[in-house]
């Protein structure tokens, strides 16, 4: 189930679940790309929901470890998947909150632990299909700025702004370690650069777009290495009004 409390922004809701999905903007990128502050910029100047779909895949990761299930048994994880009691909610139109069985699990999604894990648990092909469409399933109804990494290529196909967001490995692993320092974690760029190189090779199924060569043949790609974040989000507000400037 995926709960909206309230419509926030001026963006109007359409009625048709279709055109609900071609308003959407679909980014993506590899980890650490810019995708989620990107994302969240965007939303609130254009009046739409952010959603990163990474959330919901943390928050099943979470649900196996609490359950006690191996992330590497792959029925018991699809099975926990298919049955589980996952809520998205919106009191901030940029900071959705997760909740498995209506306890609000948004501070663990980050831990160590669901990091180490969530790789095994999202490259489950019929896992990611169970959340496509419950993905699509949010987006038929609001339009919606969703980050990830099959957004475009798979989710929201029909998005008329589509946007890949690119970055070097050595970029990417030092904003990670601003995250992960922000978040008061004790680590080193060597170590968060070694985990990022892993977290590509893990994402790299053949499912996901995680180099901009794998982007939708439609998409904005945008190299971030060299860029700051009001330029980043400029150009993908620029690229979603002249998508849909005719519709």
């Amino acid at each position: 189930m995926i709960r909206r409390t309230q419509r926030l922004g001026g963006a109007p809701i359409p009625s048709d679940p279709q055109d609900s999905l071609a308003s959407s903007i679909a980014i993506d990128g590899p980890t650490a790309s810019g995708k989620s502050v990107v994302g969240r910029t965007l939303a609130e100047r254009l009046g739409l929901w952010f959603f990163d779909t990474g959330m919901m895949y943390r928050a099943c990761t979470l649900a196996v470890l609490e359950a006690g299930v191996d992330p590497a048994d792959v029925a018991a994880v699809i099975a926990l998947v298919r049955r589980l009691d996952l809520d998205l909610q919106w009191q901030d139109s940029a900071e959705p909150r997760a909740l498995l069985d209506g306890r609000d699990v948004t501070a663990l999604l980050r831990s160590p632990e669901v990091e180490r894990a969530v790789s095994l648990v999202s490259g489950i092909p019929a896992v990611r299909t169970e959340l496509v469409r419950r993905q699509r399933a949010l987006a038929s109804r609001t339009p919606v700025v969703m980050v990830g990494r099959d957004i475009g290529t798979r989710v929201l196909t029909e998005a008329r702004a589509k946007v890949f967001l690119d970055a070097s490995l050595e970029v990417r692993a030092r904003r990670r370690l601003g995250e992960q320092r922000d978040a008061g974690r004790s680590t080193t760029f060597e170590r968060v650069m070694e985990e990022t190189r892993r977290r590509d090779q893990a994402d790299a199924t053949g499912q996901r777009a995680v180099r901009r060569e794998q982007a939708a043949p439609d998409a904005l790609i945008i190299d971030t290495d060299m860029l700051g974040i009001d330029e980043v989000v400029e150009a993908c507000r620029e690229a979603y009004r002249a998508a849909n400037a005719a519709a």
